[in-house]
């Protein structure tokens, strides 16, 4: 076909990017040029051009070129060109040449080409479930590593439609959201070349432009180019050189990417599960791309949710947009986060809650003030996003395996990742045969999660620490796409103890609303019911040890605060030896219940089996780091 057959109509749509119309295909980019940018046309899957075609030489307010084209778009794919120089268009909504995960880049600017995305989709009336942040429960997870595992139960590993195919898994857990890393079409070879040298051939300084390009062309240069030396992986996806509108081809199981994510959203929705997106935005990223690239996966995608990595001026800038009244937005702490909430749809996620629990966890002193704070805070006009592990930094299993970090394999001598873990092997560096210590490292991955979905706000689960994923000690595995990174589910099946702890423990969550309050605890009693909605205790009933040595506390809840009858007594001694506490009396015609004890294999007690305390009883002892929680009831 030739140019002339490419029919150029009038346009009045001034917005950059592809939109497919019934008449043609609107084309929008900007140029700085001093000739007008020019559109070329691919026949599809292939880098042989089908057409050149020129914008209009009269631009747009801000540079923005525009023009409509009749064409059957499903048969070719396109680049936009600029004073000679090929580009692929950063507002594509599909991405053509990186469907295969780990790819060198081609040595051509026409490898990589935009598509056009499926129009028409039926969401066969989908909606979204608008879980509120006190209900909800987080599973954060990498779409590619969670199932890429031999025995991740799905044929189709590591893309969309093999996520979908865990979803009875995810719901049989008691999760409600889940939050991917960046599924959006980012460059996983990333080339170590540093930016100034970016013309140049490795081993060649003196080669720029054209000369480069014909360089690369050799044998001998274009075998060095594939060379891991001149590139690095960044399987995470976080970085620059990204492509936020198109969902990332290497992630699917088909050849369309975007029905795909779409299945995969509306999947979820039927269970009454969420999907939030993360985003990580660099400084040079504009607010208008920002702001449309999040309506856009919104309203075409019917995503949400996101959590953004963006200068602060940009988030406080999104929080008052439209969209956050009915999607959340998550972002990390700022001066104004919790005055710029709009009906709780606003939170914050940071390593305040990780870091406290973390240091009282492995038994340091002076941090169960911090505890106390962190397990009830629950801001007014703000949710908050509470997690132990993150995909940065240790999974629970090397939280309680690992004194120190071992980042070898990453090619950065170990100078990566933070120094700063708060860990503790429990009395032996990595994997053990000793009984005590593997008991002593359960223990320890059960009262983390105790201390995490028995405190307010919004807990967020690492994939896979419910069995015990471990990355062998790497805190910053970001370069690797192996058996290392990947959710290790045949741990799953060794590991039972820990993932029906988990299980019980969001369903007991769950059912106790002292434990998921749409509002934060006040520590009065603000309506006179003789008992405040959560008080404090050590040794004496109603005085919480905060001494710099201490390392227990006593958590009474009032259920009537929460619309539920009886009490909770939650227990928490991260000493070495066990330690007595203090019970307050219950109002006649009630008893104490043992519920949970982590010393236990079998933490969760049924009903019918939980053993009652004496009536007189005055004080209990708990093991040594032991969580123990008692039910006031008749």
């Amino acid at each position: 076909m030739s140019d002339s057959e490419f029919r150029v109509i009038a346009d009045s749509n001034n917005m950059p990017g592809v939109r497919v119309e019934k008449d043609g295909v609107h084309f929008g980019c900007y140029a700085a040029g001093e000739e007008p940018p020019a559109l070329i046309l691919y026949k599809k899957g292939t880098e042989e051009i089908a057409a050149r075609l020129p914008f209009p030489e009269k631009e747009t307010a801000g540079g923005l070129y525009t023009m409509k084209v009749a064409f059957q778009p499903a048969d070719y794919e396109y680049n936009f060109s600029e004073d000679g120089t090929v580009y692929t268009d950063p507002w594509a909504k599909r991405i053509a040449g990186r469907e295969t995960f780990g790819a060198m880049p081609g040595n051509t600017p026409h490898s990589l080409r935009g598509a056009f995305p499926e129009e028409g989709y039926d969401w066969g009336g989908d909606a979204l479930p608008q879980i509120p942040y006190h209900e909800a429960v987080m599973y954060h997870l990498h779409v590619r590593g969670f199932t890429k595992q031999k025995g991740s139960g799905t044929r189709k590993k590591g893309t969309f439609a093999g996520l979908r195919d865990k979803i009875p898994y995810l719901k049989q857990l008691g999760v409600n959201q889940v939050r991917l890393m960046p599924v959006y079409e980012f460059a996983e070879m990333v080339s170590r070349i540093p930016k100034e040298q970016a013309g140049t051939v490795p081993g060649r300084t003196d080669l720029q432009d054209g000369a480069a390009d014909d360089a690369r062309r050799s044998p001998q240069v274009a075998e060095a180019m594939e060379s891991l030396e001149q590139y690095r992986m960044n399987y995470w996806g976080y970085g620059e050189d990204a492509f936020y509108f198109a969902p990332k081809a290497s992630y699917a199981w088909t050849k369309r990417p975007d029905v795909e994510f779409k299945d995969m959203v509306r999947a979820f929705h039927a269970e009454g599960m969420e999907v939030l997106l993360e985003f990580s935005f660099p400084d040079e990223v504009d607010f208008c791309r920002i702001a449309q690239c999040l309506n856009y996966w919104a309203t075409e995608y019917h995503v949400d949710g996101f959590a953004v990595m963006a200068r602060d001026s940009a988030i406080a800038e999104l929080a008052g947009l439209p969209l956050f009244r009915n999607r959340k937005l998550i972002c990390t702490w700022y001066p104004d986060a919790r005055k710029q909430g709009r009906g709780r749809f606003l939170a914050e996620a940071n390593d305040g809650f990780m870091n406290d629990c973390r240091r009282l966890l492995k038994g340091d002193e002076q941090f169960l003030r911090a505890f106390s704070y962190q397990l009830r805070c629950n801001p007014a006009n703000c949710g908050r996003i509470n997690y132990m592990t993150n995909h940065d930094g240790f999974t629970l299993l090397d939280l309680v395996s690992y004194d120190r970090k071992y980042n070898m394999d990453n090619g950065e001598y170990n100078r990566d990742g933070s120094e700063f873990n708060y860990s503790w092997n429990c009395g032996e560096e990595g994997p053990t045969r000793r009984r005590d210590i593997r008991a002593l490292r359960m223990r320890q991955r059960k009262n983390a999660f105790a201390m995490l979905l028995f405190s307010q706000g919004t807990p967020m689960l690492l994939a896979g620490d419910e069995f015990g994923n471990s990355q062998n000690g790497n805190n910053n595995p970001y370069c690797h796409d192996s058996e290392l990174t990947w959710t290790d589910w045949t741990a799953a099946r060794g590991n039972q103890e820990l993932s029906r702890f988990v299980q019980e423990a969001i369903a007991y969550r769950r059912a106790h609303k002292v434990l998921h309050q749409e509002s934060e605890p006040q520590c009065m009693d603000y309506r006179s019911l003789g008992y405040p909605d959560l008080s404090f205790h050590g040794e004496r009933a109603w005085y919480g040890d905060f001494e710099q040595m201490g390392r227990g506390l006593g958590c009474l809840y009032c259920g009537e605060y929460a619309g539920e009858d009886g009490f909770l007594y939650i227990a928490y001694n991260f000493n070495w030896i066990p330690q007595e506490f203090a019970l307050p009396l219950l109002p006649k015609g009630l008893g104490w219940h043992v519920a949970m004890d982590t010393s236990r294999k079998d933490s969760f007690l049924a009903r019918d089996e939980q053993t009652a305390l004496e009536e007189e009883t005055k004080a209990f002892s708990v093991p040594a780091r032991t969580i123990v929680v008692l039910e006031g009831r008749k």
